[in-house]
């Protein structure tokens, strides 16, 4: 073994596409819903460069890479060097509802102000949103930051209920949405 040759864990997973995140014209997240939960899963660039078809919501994949820890082994971060279409979704498929994604600050300074106690309560509350660990937003003094998406609204000092307002809101939107 060389040296700063380092053996990472290896995942194979097989799931339906919720969303794609790009970057340059080129997809460079993918969060795919496996039978084991929901996971967000990074594309390395040669794979990135190499792919004929892009993933879109609804597509059916199996990804393959490794698996690293982040934040002190707080987050597994999974590295695709493999992806294979198991089924392309339907022109007509839409998205029922906008799921929120929750960014939440992961570095000491937040952790130190709550973030992991916030992370494992937002898990219990069981609500319809993706947790994603971010490094530092620059809010060092006035954490726990978080960022909730499709709002786009910064939190600092954030809490269970304010996120939850939020999530709800989003959810209300999706009523009146599909509702029209």
């Amino acid at each position: 073994m060389g040296l700063g040759v380092i053996d990472l864990p290896a995942f194979s997973l097989e799931g339906t596409v919720e969303e794609v995140f790009y970057k340059k014209g080129l997809p460079k997240v993918v969060i795919l819903k496996t039978a084991l939960g929901t996971v967000w899963i990074k594309l390395e660039k040669s794979l990135r460069r190499e792919l004929v078809q892009l993933p879109k919501a609804g597509d059916r994949l199996r990804l393959a890479g490794t698996i690293s820890d982040k934040y002190d082994g707080w987050v597994k971060q999974y590295k695709a060097s493999y992806l294979e279409f198991l089924a392309t979704a339907q022109a007509s498929t839409a998205k029922s509802s906008q799921l929120c994604r929750v960014l939440m600050c992961q570095k000491s300074s937040c952790c130190h102000r709550g973030a992991k106690e916030l992370w494992q309560e937002l898990e219990a509350q069981r609500l319809p949103i993706t947790l994603k660990a971010t490094g530092c937003m620059g809010e060092c003094k006035r954490g726990p930051a978080v960022v909730v998406l499709p709002h786009k609204k910064r939190l600092t000092h954030a809490t269970v209920q304010q996120i939850r307002e939020l999530v709800l809101a989003t959810e209300a939107q999706g009523v009146e949405d599909n509702g029209n």
